[in-house]
């Protein structure tokens, strides 16, 4: 599914009208049906409807959404908050139909909003630049501090489209039903949580009208679809022969879970390279994985041999090495020896930053992992400033040192070096602990190996991840009492529910 800026849906519309030859009014027609359809299968029939009607599109299809549930036996109180000269164009064509049909408008008394039970918010759309102007300050207040249940129309009133904005004053819905495709703002950690539950409502635009977009939020059906099934012939070979790089005397734990998730998910041949001292133990707890013991000084990883990286199809590094100075020639060793796909994470990514022109020179498929934190320290940015423009800062990276970047969050986004991207939005808080990115780690160097393209390996690796939580959060766990290794166990789960022969 698209992901589009603010421009872009204008553009999207324009297209449909001007080169599709769709009229406005009935763009609009089909969009208020669309979403009066949704709603009229969300609430029962008893509910007390109360639309606030803006100007522009969104107060266009708040005419269509009133009308046709008032066609329908529902009880709606439609109020137009804005003066008659701002209603016009398509909006005004749907106003003329609503006064026909014998509806009439009401005045925002407080009778009415005592008496409503759901408030329709159909005030602004995707165009709000700047603090809300009277009379919508007011509005947006009294609707956030109604007992009511808040529905907004494509955007929440007043909340920006857009990535980027700081300060803004908006509706906090309970659910969103959101025309044809999601904004950006759906994805970004200072906005989302304006939408509540959100939906995307097909309204029937002409698919091509976006050619070749750059963002797309991936779904279930595209996991499903695209996944990459194993050939009767399969044999460890063909699944893949990977390395893992990590693991300090005191941090082994990291490289364990890593290991375990990379052929829990399918890796044909595991081997993990990490300082002798940590053999012994995660051995016995691994007797599928191959280990190797690399050079060691004051308990961390110092060097690596690298005729190990010889014969391995793709190399994860840097969960638990440490950020000591050793861990920073290993690095470079390996971005400038590793010939196949190279990921780094975690403490990696620490010793990458001081590796930047060594990652820029680099020619192979490399994929850098980071959280907000961590893609601020590589980029220089202030961590609010990742949290608000994680698409663009992103891109920006990828597109400057060729690689692709797995930004995780909530909503994590990955990027290719062309900058492209895809939002993997799989996943629960019960993922917020230490462990869970040492997992995702083992299962995306599995998807290097198993997939043709490096993007679609990426994502398809954090939707098992995130999968693996939700599945498991629905059944015998909970968010709270979650554990890292639970998600390993977990993929069984996933595979056996989505990616069926």
């Amino acid at each position: 599914m698209q992901i589009v800026r603010a421009e872009e849906m204008y553009e999207w519309d324009r297209r449909a009208m001007d080169e599709y030859g769709r009229e406005g009014y009935i763009l609009m027609e089909n969009a208020g049906r669309a979403l009066a359809g949704r709603i009229r299968e969300k609430f029962p029939k008893d509910e007390k409807f109360l639309v606030l009607i803006g100007g522009g599109n969104n107060g266009g299809d708040g005419y269509v959404i009133a009308r046709i549930l008032k066609d329908q036996g529902f009880d709606v109180t439609a109020v137009q908050v804005v003066p008659d000269e701002k209603i016009e164009g398509d909006a005004l064509y749907h106003k003329n139909v609503y006064m026909k049909s014998g509806y009439d408008l009401a005045e925002l008394t407080e009778q009415e909003w005592n008496r409503g039970t759901v408030v329709i918010d159909a005030m602004l759309g995707i165009g709000v630049e700047g603090p809300l102007r009277p009379p919508f300050d007011d509005l947006v207040r009294r609707v956030n501090h109604s007992d009511m249940h808040r529905v907004s129309i494509d955007i929440p009133s007043g909340l920006p489209a857009d990535e980027g904005e700081e300060e803004f004053e908006a509706v906090k819905a309970d659910t969103t039903f959101i025309v044809q495709a999601p904004k950006l703002s759906l994805f970004t950690e200072h906005t989302s949580g304006y939408y509540g539950e959100a939906e995307v409502v097909d309204i029937g635009l002409p698919p091509l009208s976006v050619t070749d977009p750059e963002r797309e939020w991936q779904a279930e059906e595209d996991v499903k679809e695209g996944y990459p099934r194993l050939p009767a012939s399969a044999h460890k070979g063909s699944r893949g022969k990977g390395l893992l790089i990590g693991g300090a005397q005191m941090m082994p734990g990291a490289l364990v879970m890593a290991a375990k998730a990379s052929i829990r998910a399918g890796a044909g041949l595991t081997t993990a390279a990490t300082v002798p001292g940590n053999i012994p133990s995660a051995s016995g707890s691994l007797p599928e994985v191959m280990f190797m013991g690399t050079e060691e000084a004051d308990g961390v990883i110092s060097g690596i041999d690298t005729e190990s990286l010889t014969g391995k199809d793709a190399v994860a590094a840097g969960i638990g090495m440490g950020r000591k100075e050793p861990g920073r020639a290993v690095m470079e060793t390996l971005l400038k020896e590793t010939k196949v796909p190279l990921l780094i994470d975690a403490d990696g990514l620490y010793h990458l930053r001081f590796l930047l022109g060594v990652l820029k020179e680099r020619e192979e498929v490399t994929v850098v992992t980071p959280h907000v934190k961590e893609m601020a320290d590589l980029t220089g940015e202030s961590t609010g400033e990742v949290k608000r423009n994680p698409f663009s800062i992103s891109s920006k990276f990828a597109r400057d040192y060729g690689v692709y970047v797995v930004l995780k969050g909530p909503h994590t986004i990955i990027t290719a070096p062309d900058g492209r991207q895809i939002v993997e939005s799989s996943g629960n808080e019960g993922l917020a602990k230490g462990g869970s990115g040492d997992v995702l780690t083992g299962i995306l160097l599995t998807m290097l190996m198993q997939h043709e393209h490096p993007l679609e390996a990426l994502a398809n690796g954090c939707f098992l991840h995130g999968k693996s939580a939700e599945l498991l959060t629905a059944g015998e766990r909970t968010v709270y009492d979650l554990l890292p290794t639970d998600v390993v166990e977990g993929l069984s789960s996933v595979f056996r529910t989505y990616i069926k022969e």
